[in-house]
C-alpha cells in the first residue's frame, strides 16, 4: 500500500466527532486520475473530495475513527409500531369510527383522557390513512439516511414520534434521524438536505392522485357553511384545510369543480405529505430548507431566513399555528435563523446538484399553504 502522505502535501489533519479529516495539495507531477492516486484513494476506507485550485489540486479525505456505534433497533421498531397504532387510530376517527372510548381521569385541575375500551374492528379502517402517511414520512427520512450513508457518514435510522389523537389529530409528530458525523462541505450538506423533501414530494403525488379520485365519490353534507375547498371530518368535527398550488392543480384535474370536497383519508395523507414537505423546506436554521439555502448561497441564507421569519410571523395573524412553529424553529436554532457553517465551506456546489437544489425551492412554493387549517 502506498502511503498517502507521499502523494501530497498535508496542511490540515483533524479529528472531528468520530471522523478523521485530512486536507492537502496533490503533488504537481500527479493528477487525480493517476493509477497510483486512484488506488490509494480506494484504499483510504472513507470518502474524498477533489477541488482544483490555483495552488494545485486540493484533496479532502474523511473516514471514521474506530467502529460505528451499534444501533438499538428495538427502539426504532417500537417507536414505529407505536406510531402505526396512533396514526391508525387517527385514521379510524377520520373514517367515522370510534376505536377507543376515552374516560377523563383527573386530579384536581389536572386531567388526562385514557382509553377504557378498545374495539379492534373499528381500528382497521384507519390503515387507509396511516399506511400512506407513514410511508411518506419513512421515505422522507430514508432519503436523508441513504444519502448520508452513501457519503460515509454515521447516521441513525429514523425515529418516529407517536402521539395520541387528543394531542395531535394525525397521531404523530413526524420522524427524524441523527447525524453523528460532521458535515464535511456544502455538497454533502445539499445532497443530504434535499434527499428527504424530494422523496416525500414524489411519494405524495401518486397518493394524492389516488386519494382525490376516491374523494370525488364522497357525497356528504356538512353541518356548517363551507370555509374552503377541502375538509375532513374527525370524530364528527369538521376541519377545513388550506390549499397549495400543486394540491389545487391535482384537485382540478382529478376531482373537478364543486363547492367543497370532503377528503378521503388517503387524500388527507397526501395533503399532510405536501404540508410536511413544505415545513421541512422552510429556509431556517437546520431545517432541510436551511441546509439547501446555505449550500446554495452560503452566508446569504441568513438574510433570507430573517425575511422569511418576518413573513411567517405576519402569517400568524391568519393562522396562529405559525407562531408556534416560529418558536419551535428558533428553539431548534438556539434563537437564530442562521445555518451553522460546515467544515469546508469553500467547496462550491455546481452542475446538476445545484439545479436540484433550486428545484427544491420550487417544490416549497408548490406545496406551501399560507393558512393550512381552519376549525
Amino acid at each position: 500500500m502506498t502511503d498517502w502522505f507521499d502523494l501530497f502535501v498535508v496542511y490540515r489533519t483533524v479529528a472531528v466527532r468520530d471522523d478523521e479529516i485530512v486536507q492537502g495539495i496533490l503533488r504537481p507531477d500527479l493528477s487525480p486520475g493517476h493509477p497510483l492516486v486512484r488506488s490509494t484513494l480506494d484504499e483510504w476506507g472513507g470518502t474524498h473530495f477533489i477541488r482544483p485550485m490555483d495552488a494545485g489540486t486540493e484533496i479532502t479525505l474523511m473516514r471514521p475513527i474506530g467502529e460505528r456505534p451499534r444501533e438499538r433497533w428495538w427502539i426504532h421498531i417500537l417507536l414505529g409500531l407505536l406510531a402505526l397504532l396512533t396514526t391508525t387510530a387517527s385514521g379510524a376517527y377520520l373514517s367515522g369510527r370510534d376505536p377507543f372510548h376515552l374516560a377523563w381521569f383527573g386530579w384536581g385541575w389536572l386531567g388526562l383522557p385514557l382509553p377504557v375500551t378498545f374495539l379492534p374492528g373499528e381500528l382497521l379502517p384507519g390503515l387507509a390513512f396511516s399506511l400512506p402517511l407513514l410511508g411518506i414520512l419513512f421515505g422522507h427520512e430514508m432519503g436523508h439516511y441513504l444519502v448520508a450513508r452513501r457519503n460515509g457518514m454515521s447516521v441513525s435510522p429514523p425515529y418516529f414520534i407517536p402521539a395520541p389523537q387528543w394531542i395531535n389529530l394525525i397521531g404523530t409528530f413526524g420522524a427524524f434521524i441523527r447525524l453523528r458525523s460532521v458535515v464535511i462541505n456544502r455538497r454533502v450538506l445539499l445532497d443530504v438536505g434535499m434527499a428527504g423533501p424530494i422523496v416525500s414530494f414524489l411519494l405524495s403525488i401518486p397518493v394524492a392522485v389516488i386519494g382525490l379520485a376516491m374523494s370525488s365519490t364522497m357525497m356528504v353534507t356538512l353541518p356548517g357553511a363551507p370555509h374552503g375547498r377541502f375538509a375532513v371530518l374527525f370524530a364528527g368535527q369538521e376541519i377545513w384545510l388550506g390549499n397549495s398550488l400543486l394540491f389545487g392543480l391535482l384537485d382540478r384535474i382529478i376531482a373537478g369543480e364543486g363547492t367543497f370536497l370532503l377528503l378521503h383519508p388517503v387524500a388527507f395523507a397526501a395533503w399532510m405529505g405536501f404540508f410536511v414537505t413544505a415545513l421541512n423546506l422552510f429556509p431556517l436554521s437546520q431545517l432541510d430548507g436551511g441546509h439547501i439555502l446555505y449550500a446554495l448561497l452560503g452566508n446569504r441564507q441568513r438574510v433570507i431566513g430573517i425575511v422569511f421569519l418576518v413573513v411567517l410571523l405576519g402569517l400568524g395573524f391568519s393562522w396562529p399555528g405559525w407562531w408556534l412553529w416560529a418558536g419551535l424553529i428558533l428553539a431548534l436554532g438556539r434563537g437564530s435563523v442562521r445555518h451553522p457553517s460546515v467544515f469546508d465551506p469553500a467547496l462550491p456546489v455546481t452542475g446538476r446538484r445545484r439545479t436540484l437544489g433550486w428545484l427544491c425551492v420550487i417544490i416549497f412554493f408548490l406545496t406551501f399553504m399560507p393558512v393550512p387549517i381552519r376549525f
